[in-house]
């Protein structure tokens, strides 16, 4: 059981930094955008597309790990003014809430990319990528948030909260 925890971790990680090139990779396609119209004159076809393509994706994919290291915001006023007890209970409330979002996203997230892909749909623009594809982060975000919420409720998940006023 250890090692699939490690695992588990490990994975939702990996996520991560995948998140981060993605980011890193519009980076360079918004940097070539805009030399390539402003300097000669000649926009990209492709760009713009996989750009916003690429940001979706580090959204979905690098949430689980936002989840794991407490990076998300949070609303902690509450949190703040209860015993340790109180918010060990909050906590295991708010993951259970989150696994059970996640589920709902991730089961409807695979019945959309199902769908697409019977259908054949395909982006409006010259590229015609295959929507499926895009649209495969939404459920594999799925699966690594499921993944880091039954995590957190091992851990028990208790988010010490920021300071308070």
């Amino acid at each position: 059981m250890n090692a699939l925890y490690k695992f588990s971790d490990l994975l939702i990680k990996y996520a991560a930094y995948l998140a981060g090139i993605l980011i890193f990779v519009t980076t360079l396609m918004t940097f070539y955008e805009v030399l390539s119209r402003s300097f000669f004159g000649t926009p990209t076809s492709w760009a713009t597309e996989l750009s916003t393509y690429a940001i979706i994706g580090s959204c979905f994919l690098g949430t689980a790990y936002a989840v794991r290291s407490y990076a998300h915001i949070t609303v902690d006023l509450l949190v703040n003014r209860v015993n340790d007890a109180t918010r060990k209970v909050f906590a295991y409330i708010c993951n259970v809430l989150g696994l059970l979002f996640s589920i709902i996203l991730t089961w409807y997230g695979f019945t959309h990319v199902s769908l697409t892909f019977e259908l054949g749909t395909t982006s409006t623009s010259l590229l015609r990528v295959p929507m499926y594809l895009p649209e495969l982060f939404i459920p594999v975000g799925g699966v690594l948030l499921i993944i880091a919420f039954i995590l957190q409720l091992i851990d028990g998940g208790v988010h010490k909260g920021g300071e308070s006023l």
